[in-house]
């Protein structure tokens, strides 16, 4: 080959397109109660969502050394990951992700799991019997809905002991946040919740009206709002022991289902 034809093969190659890094593929997810839409007076269900890659793998590892809670480390996870909710783009309002209810955010998380790592997640478990190491591989398919029969979609009502019929919205991803940070008891943690939560009757200062409350009514009303939380169960998943055949019961949470 000449001079004149390696000039020629090398325009040709530097004329080439460069391979462009192509953005993760989206999954989608219907939600539970989604977002309502004011334009078109209707609720929203689909959401979609991506693979967690190397940057927010570092920018989760940055949440490790401030004072977060749980939430607030859910939150930020979410918007990264969640595409869109509806017509919503996270990008561009990010504060949807706080407006959605818990059932939704778990939901959505699992999701994201799902689209990171497949539908197994494998984690080596050992033996409280005989100490045998175990691979066990977990469908998120295990972790099923709640079975809820009230329609997240509207308010919660009960009756409370004057005869006043108290409605109220299910928790979100904003309340569980304040609650969380605000709250160092369970009992300042219900009277928080059930102050943000709370719709009807309409109050000037719905603390003060939660902690005059008796106690029965405070603890009904907060029952409602935790039986009728709709979304995944993330917990105890029950496998036997390749060696002795003993139970193996393991224990997942967020933490464990993210990082394995």
């Amino acid at each position: 080959m000449d001079q004149k034809q390696q000039a020629d093969a090398l325009n040709a190659a530097l004329s080439e397109k460069v391979p462009e890094i192509k953005e993760a593929p989206t999954t989608s997810v219907e939600l539970i109660r989604g977002v309502f839409n004011k334009e078109t007076n209707s609720w929203e269900t689909e959401a979609k969502v991506r693979e967690l890659n190397g940057f927010d793998e570092e920018s989760l590892a940055s949440m490790d050394s401030r004072n977060v809670v749980y939430a607030e480390y859910m939150t930020f996870l979410l918007k990264r990951a969640v595409v869109s909710v509806g017509s919503v783009i996270v990008a561009e309002n990010p504060s949807v992700i706080e407006s959605l209810i818990i059932g939704d955010r778990d939901i959505l998380f699992l999701k994201i799991i799902e689209a990171t790592y497949g539908n197994n997640r494998e984690y080596q478990v050992a033996c409280m019997s005989c100490k045998a190491s175990n691979d066990v591989i977990i469908t998120l398919d295990t972790f099923k809905n709640r079975e809820v029969t009230h329609d997240a979609k509207l308010p919660l009502e009960y009756i409370i002991g004057d005869g006043t019929t108290v409605k109220m919205r299910l928790p979100n991803g904003m309340d569980s946040q304040i609650v969380a940070k605000k709250a160092k008891t369970t009992a300042e943690q219900n009277t928080l919740m059930l102050a943000r939560c709370v719709e009807s009757p309409a109050m000037s200062n719905p603390i003060e009206w939660a902690k005059n409350l008796g106690l029965k009514d405070r603890n009904a009303l907060v029952k409602v709002l935790l039986d009728n939380q709709p979304g995944p169960e993330i917990g105890e998943v029950n496998a036997q022991c390749a060696t002795c055949g003993e139970d193996l019961n393991i224990v997942l949470d967020w933490a464990s289902l993210l990082f394995g």
